[in-house]
């Protein structure tokens, strides 16, 4: 486990006594990530936002080096996001922002992002996001990159608040409107940097 967090909201409800747990995910829990994908895309008007990835692609994140990162409230998975080696059109846009080799090997994609509706409102989003960063340091990477929907505002002002910038806007095959935003990571570590929410 790397963390418990406390959390203020059920169901959009005030709630009181409620912890969940973040922690390091393995290939015992990808079952838990399908169920979680099955609950957010239910939930979502716009199918496009958010694309399954199935049990060989979860098991290639972290073959390849990468990492998934969950959320538990007890033994149900509420949130998880991943990072993984740039690839496809990821690796492309590195190399459309200029980044040498070694910059792009030291560089981890930040995504996959899902949170339960009924757990939405407690930060969820910010709190994976910092882990992922936090857990990116402690591998020695140098940079994350991440997309996000254009329309998709409250994820983007998450996204600024921790530093990531603006790199580039892209179109991707779905035809949805993405921004390429990229955060350079300070060894220092962002743990010794107060963050508010």
């Amino acid at each position: 486990m790397i963390k418990t967090v406390k959390l203020s909201k059920f169901n959009g409800e005030l709630c009181e006594n409620l912890y969940a747990n973040v922690l390091l995910m393995d290939a015992s829990n990808f079952n838990d990530i399908t169920v979680l994908f099955n609950n957010v895309i239910s939930s979502i008007s716009n199918k496009n936002w958010l694309k399954f990835r199935d049990i060989d692609y979860l098991q290639n994140v972290l073959h390849h080096g990468g990492f998934i990162v969950g959320c538990y409230v007890e033994n149900t998975l509420i949130a998880c996001a991943l990072c993984e080696p740039p690839s496809g059109d990821y690796l492309n846009n590195l190399y459309d922002i200029g980044m040498n080799e070694d910059e792009i090997n030291s560089t981890y994609v930040s995504g996959y992002v899902m949170v339960d509706p009924l757990y939405r409102g407690n930060s969820l989003h910010k709190i994976l996001l910092e882990t992922r960063i936090e857990e990116s340091i402690a591998r020695g990477k140098s940079h994350i990159l991440t997309a996000v929907a254009a329309e998709n505002i409250f994820s983007l002002r998450t996204i600024l608040s921790l530093g990531f910038e603006m790199q580039l806007q892209r179109e991707n095959q779905y035809g949805i409107n993405r921004y390429i935003l990229l955060k350079k990571l300070d060894s220092a570590s962002s743990k010794d940097k107060e963050i508010i929410a």
